[in-house]
């Protein structure tokens, strides 16, 4: 399988985390994440930790619970991830920007990580086709310009 590297972080991006407020940073996560949602609730039908993870930061979000109440479920995801790494590699990076996308209600930057795995996730499902890169970058760009529209 050979692996392309991820595009590099964009200096646009960087520019407006620095400026948005964190839950407007935590519904752009929720909202680039849901884009790879089904691909999840399709191949593990009864596997609830991802959606109670968006579920929470929703909660979050609207200061129904408290960071620290949200952040511990960050684990309870990652776990999940573990169980797929070796058998699912593109769930297991969606998995993985699930965990992120609910730990920006702890720390903004981990929006990176989001970025990262829902792009790793497209190399993965998309190693044998020869626009990998071209998909990956229109990704990339839908982000930004949602996380624009979100800042307006």
């Amino acid at each position: 399988m050979k692996a392309f590297p991820l595009p590099k972080k964009d200096i646009r991006i960087k520019e407006l985390i620095e400026i948005m407020e964190q839950k407007t940073l935590a519904i752009w996560a929720i909202d680039c994440l849901e884009r790879f949602m089904p691909y999840l609730e399709l191949n593990y039908p009864n596997e609830e930790r991802p959606r109670t993870a968006i579920n929470i930061l929703k909660s979050w979000i609207n200061d129904e619970i408290t960071m620290w109440e949200a952040r511990k479920y960050c684990w309870k995801v990652l776990a999940f991830g573990r169980e797929i790494e070796e058998s699912d590699k593109v769930g297991c990076q969606i998995v993985r920007a699930c965990s992120h996308t609910l730990a920006t209600c702890h720390v903004p930057s981990h929006y990176q990580g989001v970025m990262i795995y829902t792009l790793s996730a497209i190399q993965y499902q998309n190693m044998d086709r020869e626009n990998v890169k071209e998909l990956m970058e229109k990704e990339k760009e839908w982000q930004i310009n949602h996380l624009l529209e979100l800042k307006e």
